[in-house]
């Protein structure tokens, strides 16, 4: 009986199903979405997201210290927030621009990145929106965190192409579609997650990622270092780098 329910949930999840998550649907004031955003930070934590990010971020910089930094999907900003404690001393006067549907970040959080030294600003506004807005500005490093899932892989060939056209460094830290991370995330009451974090959290792994499959869609990868691998019990990490002309 187990090994069948085993195979089953493995059949489920051999290829991606990408599905509207309920939080993107939520006003920002909405108490539900208040809740799963403070469900999310409380996620971050338990995955190692910041640890996983302060790691990869550390290697792909190692040759050239960044100092514009975009993050896509950013939501609270808080995150970001807590790179910046930690790597202010190696990365002073960093500008970060933070790029989201909504504007979650409140003043506190942007008045808590310069209080370290960071110049932070937020951009509010759909992507792929601002992807054809005519901005051609380019960063050091474009990174995202549980953001990535959330496209068809149409949107994500084109928003990559995008992307490498605009940045010297790409980092993202999605989840993992497998066994174990899809039963991680059908026990998230345990932390006292909400029932939006709840559903969604299934969702988000059902549309996570394995294998190489970002590695596939990233364009000109002869002129790119690209590396993707998993990460922790349940993230699935993708990295590419420009290679030196």
């Amino acid at each position: 009986m187990v090994s069948r329910l085993v195979c089953a949930i493995a059949n489920l999840l051999q290829t991606r199903c990408v599905e509207p998550e309920l939080l993107d649907a939520l006003a920002v004031c909405d108490p539900r979405a208040q809740r799963s955003r403070a469900d999310l930070r409380r996620i971050h934590r338990v995955m190692g997201s910041l640890r996983i990010m302060r790691r990869a971020l550390d290697r792909a910089t190692a040759l050239h210290r960044p100092q514009r930094l975009l993050e896509l999907g950013a939501g609270d900003g808080t995150l970001m927030l807590r790179l910046a404690r930690q790597r202010a001393a190696h990365w002073p006067a960093l500008d970060v621009t933070l790029l989201d549907r909504v504007n979650a970040t409140t003043p506190r959080t942007l008045e808590d990145f310069f209080a370290v030294g960071w110049q932070a600003s937020t951009v509010t506004m759909d992507l792929f929106d601002w992807l054809t807005s005519g901005s051609q500005q380019r960063w050091d490093v474009i990174c995202a965190n549980l953001f990535l899932h959330h496209f068809e892989p149409p949107q994500l060939q084109h928003l990559m192409s995008a992307l490498a056209a605009r940045t010297r460094v790409f980092f993202c830290c999605e989840p993992r579609r497998s066994t174990l991370a899809l039963t991680g995330s059908r026990l998230l009451a345990l932390l006292g997650a909400g029932a939006v974090t709840r559903q969604d959290a299934v969702a988000s792994v059902r549309a996570g990622f394995c294998a190489q499959e970002l590695s596939g869609l990233w364009p000109d990868a002869q002129h790119w270092q690209l590396e993707e691998y998993s990460a922790g019990l349940f993230s699935h990490v993708f990295i590419a780098v420009r290679k030196s002309s």
